[in-house]
């Protein structure tokens, strides 16, 4: 190992520590990075073991892979100029593209991804190779062994390149593990992600070429979130780590800005899938490693994206042939209820795919460290963990307006509303938009405004005055009170309307429905929002 600048001249203090055996982690890419942490929380409390962290530089996916190594408590980080002159005892890598001309003893490859089942351009960009396959120079150092998921995988890779025979090994899928180890944890984690049972959860995950579900189309987060009524669904976005490696956090939060504001849930590249994974009511993926997990744990599945780019004959092909696709000329709301809906048979039906993807399921995590620890020479701790998926952190904002379709009878009233910062107005719907609202736009069109936060019966009344003065457009403006939600008309009339559990927006368009229909009087009234019933009392004056 290096010497340690902080420490004295002469022997390195790394070697007067009571380590008995070295492994460095090369991290490439995001994906790869994110990999090896997992994996390295694998190999916990053992104080045998000491960890050395290099990053290779030679990917165009690697400009976030310090700042993640640094956010996960990784201080020390070998610099790529002496990672020849090491002696590790293993290597670690999440990638293919091993140097065993830098990289010195046994190199372990571990998958990044679920099976073989992609093609990519060579780096010539002449042809493609199968992604994850080392080059063969690799392979005829002998010191590399490739960890697989499924024995399928051996035959397939010998197959393509019969080097690889004798340089294989079979452990499962340790994150599937994790997966299915934590469903019963599915109520902790729709709380975090700020979804509960009126709400279904779908997960839209896409992969970062232009075959991917967001490299065909851009805008299908926003398009689904106009599709969905907001009281409804909740949307999680999982994008590949290269993406955000290629774009940075801010051009992605811009790309999908009024997607947040509608209330977008957009997951961090970090593992933070896996939590929506096992919360999800309903998964939307292209042909990348989610896909497989959606279907290994059971959920129902939609496709996105297309295909160009598949293996013929491997899992992932024949799992893109049996599930349904989304159709972006077809109203999105009801082939995602189809979806949700449709029998268990049609999920049971891809078992014998899944199957093929996934060997050793339950064991994937005792299998992967007995080999680690078999290349280590060392005789592995007692216990096997088995960490539950991390708790996700997630961005959300919005949504701070609607678009609200209201039906309404002499005593009863069912709102369904939309996000106004990705739908369209027109039909029927009116624009509902509080003082939260970023886009002064929506202000200045809507029919109803509305004030959040609750004060005083007067102090009310005076900020819906202002409002529908500095806001000509409005029909209402409605604020809350402390003892329900004053409603001022553009015609002088003001009510009160109560309601146990209801908040200011769902009863200043109820009131916007009684104004336009003539209703608005002394009455009760059941309103209907996303299967809920709540009884209202308005008072007139």
């Amino acid at each position: 190992m290096p010497p340690d600048p902080d420490g004295p001249s002469g022997p390195s203090v790394w070697d007067t520590l009571p380590w008995e055996r070295t492994v460095l982690m090369v991290c490439r890419s995001l994906t790869s990075t994110i990999r090896l942490l997992e994996t390295h929380d694998l190999l916990r409390d053992d104080f045998r073991l000491r960890f050395a962290f290099a990053i290779d530089p030679g990917t165009p996916f690697g400009a976030g892979v310090e700042r993640l190594l640094r956010q996960a408590g990784v201080d020390r980080i070998v610099d790529w100029s002496e990672v020849a002159g090491l002696r590790p005892d293993v290597t670690l890598a999440a990638s293919e593209n091993v140097d065993p001309t830098v990289l010195a003893g046994r190199i372990i490859v571990l998958p990044h991804g679920v099976g073989f089942n992609k093609y990519v351009p060579t780096a010539d960009g002449t042809t493609t190779r199968l992604a994850g396959l080392p080059s063969a120079a690799a392979l005829d150092s002998g010191r590399v062994r490739v960890v697989l998921a499924h024995p399928d995988q051996d035959t397939q890779l010998r197959a393509a390149c019969p080097e690889i025979a004798g340089y294989t090994v079979v452990t499962g899928d340790p994150t599937l593990d994790r997966l299915t180890a934590s469903l019963p944890l599915r109520d902790r984690y729709r709380d975090q992600l700020r979804t509960d049972d009126r709400h279904r959860l779908v997960l839209l995950s896409s992969t970062w070429n232009t075959t991917s579900a967001m490299g065909q189309s851009h805008t299908l987060p926003s398009r689904l979130l106009a599709a969905l009524p907001a009281d409804e669904y909740r949307l999680c976005l999982a994008l590949h780590p290269n993406i955000w490696d290629l774009y940075g956090a801010r051009a992605i939060r811009l790309h999908l800005a009024s997607a947040l504001d509608a209330g977008l849930l957009l997951l961090p590249p970090r593992s933070a899938w896996q939590a929506a994974m096992v919360a999800s009511d309903l998964v939307i993926a292209d042909r990348g490693s989610l896909s497989l997990y959606a279907a290994a744990l059971g959920k129902p599945l939609l496709l996105a994206g297309n295909d160009a780019d598949t293996v013929p004959g491997t899992p992932m092909a024949d799992l893109a042939a049996a599930v349904p696709h989304l159709a972006e000329d077809r109203p999105l709301a009801a082939q995602l209820e189809s979806a949700i809906t449709g029998p268990p048979s049609a999920r049971a039906a891809l078992r014998e795919t899944v199957n093929r993807s996934f060997g050793h399921r339950g064991e994937a995590t005792s299998r992967l460290r007995q080999v680690l620890y078999r290349e280590l020479g060392l005789d592995p701790p007692d216990d096997d963990p088995l960490p539950r998926v991390p708790d996700p952190t997630v961005e959300h904002r919005g949504p701070s307006s609607f678009r609200v379709l209201a039906l309404g009878s002499d005593h009863a009233t069912t709102l369904v509303r939309y996000p106004a910062s990705v739908r369209p107005g027109g039909g029927d719907e009116h624009l509902a938009v509080t003082d939260d609202e970023p886009d002064l736009r929506l202000l200045e069109q809507a029919s109803v405004l509305c004030r959040l936060r609750r004060t005083d019966h007067a102090g009310a009344r005076r900020w819906a005055t202002t409002a529908l003065a500095d806001y000509p457009g409005a029909r209402l403006a409605a604020a809350g009170t402390t003892t329900g939600c004053l409603v001022v008309c553009r015609d002088g009339r003001h009510a009160l309307l109560t309601a146990d559990d209801a908040d200011i927006t769902m009863l200043a368009s109820l009131a916007y429905e009684r104004l336009t229909t003539g209703r608005l009087h002394d009455q009760n009234v059941l309103l209907s929002l996303a299967g809920r019933e709540l009884a209202v009392a308005i008072t007139t004056g």
